[in-house]
């Protein structure tokens, strides 16, 4: 049986890749080739793009073009393009000693020799996927992702398991990998991975986009693992004595990305603001800084803060007493 026109037009478009690396919907010989339009070629191109991950769009000038790109295109232009290419091959093989291991004798070992007298990491993003369990856990969240897919998830602790779960995306944050999902109550939660035993297929295949999207733009600002979605934010207002103030002046790093410097008092002291949408997303780096973080307001803020440091104070004094 004969191929259709478009059937044909993508095997066509395929071997041309193989060929030339990067095509244009405008491209002459092709819309001769095929007698269609540009518009038609374009279609063509995005149906070749949703299929293979290794054709991708590329803005030139004001037009777009497709092209094949392969891995060690990837690393010519990251090598072209990178100032810092030593202190970026370092921080990988420190995550992962694997996961550059067949190039540790190559010019990318040979280029970051010289430095690695230099720099020193030691918040490991990778820590908590060293096993091969757990690997296999992060590959097949990566999977569900990907494909907007449903999961069950077992549990290593006494925690409730999970049932054809929305697998929305993995977050390193607060230095922990966690799964954003969303359970069948539409609530969005987190998981740390570290305590997920096994990761299942679900009875249910796969979602759209438009399911999550109000998720994604959740997770877009989300500030830690105790941001709560839904939740309305309150803001707190906070003073830092001139002790640690210097750490949050205004053109400083934020801690939060919901901080804002608001001014600076004669004394030294710098006042500013942060969100939350529950007391346990900001209580505990207030907590860190303790004493010279004080909360100005909300009262019923600066009334939980007292009472957490009470009740630290009273099992230091029942210690004590034993």
């Amino acid at each position: 049986m004969a191929l259709d026109k478009k059937t044909t037009a993508l095997f066509k478009l395929m071997e041309r890749f193989l060929t030339h690396k990067e095509i244009a919907k405008d491209d002459d010989y092709l819309l001769d080739e095929f007698g269609c339009s540009s518009k038609t070629l374009e279609r063509y191109l995005n149906e070749i793009e949703s299929l293979y991950t290794h054709i991708i769009t590329i803005k030139q000038g004001r037009k777009n073009v497709w092209k094949l790109v392969s891995v060690s295109d990837i690393f010519q232009e990251f090598i072209n393009n990178s100032e810092e290419l030593s202190q970026l091959f370092l921080m990988a093989r420190e995550f992962d000693p694997e996961i550059l291991k067949e190039i540790e004798n190559g010019t990318l070992s040979k280029i970051a020799k010289n430095d690695e007298a230099v720099f020193l990491f030691r918040n490991t993003i990778m820590e908590e996927i060293q096993s091969d369990r757990a690997k296999q856990i992060f590959k097949n969240l990566k999977q569900a992702i990907k494909n907007h897919e449903y999961r069950d998830i077992v549990f290593k602790t006494s925690q409730e398991n999970l049932k054809d779960i929305k697998c929305i995306k993995l977050l390193f944050i607060d230095n922990n990998w966690y799964l954003a999902y969303a359970n069948q109550d539409a609530e969005l939660k987190f998981a740390r991975l570290s305590f997920i035993e096994e990761i299942n297929y679900s009875s249910k295949n796969s979602f759209q986009t438009k399911d999550i999207q109000r998720y994604l733009d959740f997770l877009a600002n989300v500030q830690n693992s105790n941001s709560l979605y839904g939740v309305e934010a309150k803001t707190a207002k906070i003073k830092a004595t001139p002790f640690i103030a210097k750490y949050f002046k205004k053109d400083m790093k934020k801690f939060l990305s919901t901080q804002k410097f608001i001014k600076e008092e004669e004394d030294g002291s710098v006042i500013f603001t942060v969100d939350y949408t529950q007391e346990l997303e900001i209580l505990p780096f207030v907590q860190k800084w303790m004493p010279d973080l004080v909360i100005l307001e909300p009262q019923e803020l600066r009334d939980a803060y007292k009472k957490k440091l009470q009740k630290a104070l009273s099992s230091y004094n029942d210690q004590l007493v034993g």
